[in-house]
């Protein structure tokens, strides 16, 4: 089995649900296993997925999608159910004309850096983990707050960038023809159906070096934002082994 299968966990009524363990450090050591997933919506989840979750000791799921998302498509978790936590990154504040997809990625850096560095410090919460963090398709709003909690653990941005791209193998026809429907129906231009399965890897290696050419790093960048060393520091302990 390859790492890149290992790491992915076909749920029923997902697609894009990884573990971002097993990923090298600048220090020699390698992020933990069963600690951080990333997933697109789990609206659609079974109780065989949710039993997934239970054998994980799932602590907490963060949802980065808007409001309107959430209440179309709500994550389906029961009781006793991890902590549910939505924070979406646009808030409502993304105009719905911006449709370039590196715009996008640049307007989340220069503009929502506060929303994005809430999400790394929910992260940081003393249990918080094992933890979910995921949008829609688990790729843009995910595939950055991922990448900067990567950052934060020292796996290199060529790294992370392998990772990111990794949805291009779990995002196939079924998705592609699912959300093609739901867009066409909701008038959306073509473009946005476009973006939503492109994930090449430099999309978010100029990503990360926006971030460190404005801040220096990315933690600095976390920083700055309001996160302190002590919750970096933490959430680099949790994620490291």
């Amino acid at each position: 089995m390859s790492t890149a299968t290992r790491r992915h966990a076909p749920l029923t009524g997902t697609h894009n649900v990884r573990d971002i363990g097993g990923y090298p450090t600048a220090d020699g050591r390698w992020t933990r296993w069963n600690t951080l997933i990333r997933a697109d919506a789990l609206h659609r989840l079974t109780d065989d997925g949710r039993a997934h979750f239970t054998a994980l000791g799932l602590r907490t799921v963060l949802d980065l999608r808007e409001r309107a998302e959430r209440e179309h498509a709500p994550d389906a978790f029961g009781e006793p159910s991890p902590v549910l936590l939505a924070l979406p990154i646009f808030d409502g504040g993304l105009n719905p004309s911006v449709v370039d997809l590196p715009e996008i990625y640049r307007r989340m850096v220069d503009d929502f850096g506060d929303r994005l560095t809430l999400a790394v410090r929910e992260l940081c919460r003393p249990g918080a983990l094992p933890a979910v963090v995921h949008c829609s398709a688990g790729k843009d709003r995910t595939g950055v707050v991922v990448a900067l909690a990567l950052s934060v653990a020292g796996v290199a941005p060529e790294v992370i960038a392998e990772d990111y791209a990794l949805t291009s193998e779990f995002l196939g026809e079924e998705y592609l023809a699912d959300i093609e429907r739901r867009m066409a129906a909701l008038g959306l231009p073509q473009q946005l159906r476009d973006n939503a399965v492109a994930c090449p890897p430099e999309l978010i290696l100029d990503t990360l070096t926006r971030i460190t050419d404005e801040h220096g790093t990315v933690p600095d960048f976390l920083l700055a934002h309001g996160a302190t060393e002590a919750e970096l520091d933490a959430l680099r302990a949790a994620l490291v082994s």
